[in-house]
């Protein structure tokens, strides 16, 4: 008998999040568009992760927006893939907040295993995301993800979303109503009902 039970999230804590001074602390105006992307940054996944970023996906944004900010928050960030658009936060404690300051969260992942957990995170504090497929894998989709396998896909979808408040509350809406599924409180129970069963 096999039985799965998803990762969880601290639900309250991502939802609550205001992001109010995060932008204040890196000295990011309030009008600028700002991204996120998270994760342990010398973890190879990541560290590609983020040399696309830098190398492939803002070249083109830039085209759109010459002021916009990424937050790439994590330890040991790859520095030969610094840019002035790129803010190398290192890690931080207070996570939450730096995802609540941004209007677009991202996952550009080409590899690696697992449920993205910072997808669970970004979906939590109601946000819109665009990730590519593999970056998504482990979460079934039903609309509160955007797609995009490509640079040229991933700048066109980011952009609209910039653009569009009203597109990207629906999309951030349906994450979190995804997310709040999977807050711990939910998952525990599956584990406790689990454990209880193998001792009857």
């Amino acid at each position: 008998k096999i039985t799965v039970i998803p990762h969880g999230v601290d639900h309250a804590r991502f939802s609550r999040a205001s992001g109010r001074n995060i932008r204040q602390r890196y000295g990011i105006s309030s009008d600028i568009p700002l991204l996120i992307f998270h994760g342990t940054l010398h973890y190879w996944p990541n560290t590609e992760a983020v040399r696309f970023i830098s190398t492939r996906l803002l070249p083109l944004l830039l085209k759109e927006y010459e002021d916009i900010k990424i937050l790439i928050c994590g330890l040991n960030p790859p520095q030969e893939y610094a840019h002035p658009a790129i803010v190398f936060t290192g890690a931080v404690e207070d996570l939450e907040e730096h995802i609540a300051a941004a209007d677009v969260c991202i996952c550009p992942l080409f590899a690696g295993g697992g449920t993205r957990l910072k997808l669970i995170e970004y979906m939590s504090a109601k946000k819109a995301i665009v990730s590519t497929s593999k970056g998504a894998e482990g979460i079934p989709l039903q609309g509160q993800i955007c797609i995009a396998d490509s640079a040229s896909t991933m700048a066109f979808e980011i952009c609209a979303l910039i653009k569009d408040d009203g597109a990207r509350l629906q999309l951030a809406i349906r994450a979190q109503r995804y997310a709040q599924t999977l807050d711990w409180k939910i998952v525990t129970d599956a584990y406790i009902q689990l454990y209880a069963g193998l001792h009857k």
